[in-house]
């Protein structure tokens, strides 16, 4: 393992750049932060190389890291903690951090599953949030996600945090604009519903057969008039208290699940 002892160091220039968005554009990279998230995201083959401060990773995680490292053949380097303290973006970090490459999936690639879960993000703008719903929809089956080009960027260092290593076990297609978006309808059977609250059904009411399309909206403004007209069946989930809506990442959580309990009661 190799030791980088400066600030000037190229690799950690490189780190502080990639925590801007025009910089992780360009080099179709971001940083990944987290011994757990880590290591879950060596196998997918997308880590470039890995920064350790062995000043306050556990010995025992240390070398699990190192002989994962080098099973998938990538490079380790060590720094001090003053250096870490220079590049790591959370209070108090793990001590872990990552280079990885973006993982680009086109739209003319996109293959319909039969009775497939799909998620459309419509400007979201919390990195939280999305990091939350990538997270969620790994967990939950969903097949694929479609997210507006005025959604947050997916490499923001925490929505990759948020998603716990979920970036690289869904396919994601980012920066759609409308005419995408209605393209991929055009040409796919897949119903679309939307989480509103005006003229809508519970949304444990539809049957959810076929492929499904879940639309979820920006967390001031719900869904755009332009992206409303192509839903096909308003839903809502019930309030059973004294509160008007969901966070957006709650509210896509439940209709995830709910949707998959719908198609599995169907399936049997």
């Amino acid at each position: 393992m190799e030791e980088i002892s400066s600030r000037d160091n190229k690799k950690i220039k490189h780190i502080l750049q990639l925590y801007k968005r025009k910089y992780r554009n360009t080099h179709k990279e971001f940083v990944a932060e987290g011994f757990r998230a880590v290591m879950d995201m060596l196998p997918t083959g997308t880590i470039r190389y890995v920064i350790v401060n062995t000043e306050i990773v556990k010995e025992e995680q240390l070398q699990t890291l190192i002989t994962y490292c080098h099973t998938y053949d990538v490079d380790v380097y060590s720094i001090s903690s003053s250096i870490w303290k220079s590049i790591e973006s959370t209070v108090h970090g793990q001590g872990v951090l990552a280079v990885a490459c973006q993982k680009k999936s086109r739209l003319h690639d996109f293959s319909i599953a039969p009775d497939g879960l799909y998620i459309l993000l419509d400007g979201v703008q919390d990195p939280g949030n999305l990091g939350t719903l990538i997270r969620t929809a790994v967990a939950a089956g969903v097949d694929a996600m479609f997210l507006t080009s005025h959604t947050v960027d997916i490499y923001n260092e925490k929505t990759v945090r948020s998603t716990m290593s979920g970036l690289c076990k869904i396919p994601i297609y980012n920066n759609l604009e409308l005419q995408d978006i209605q393209s991929l309808l055009a040409n796919t059977s897949m119903t679309v519903y939307g989480t509103v609250l005006e003229d809508s059904i519970s949304y444990g009411v539809p049957d959810y057969e076929g492929p499904t399309m879940i639309v979820l909206g920006n967390e001031a403004n719900g869904i755009s008039k332009e992206l409303l007209q192509l839903v096909q069946q308003r839903i809502s989930i019930p309030m059973y208290g004294p509160m008007e809506s969901l966070n957006v990442a709650i509210a896509g959580a439940l209709c995830m699940y709910k949707v998959q309990e719908v198609k599995k009661c169907l399936s049997k």
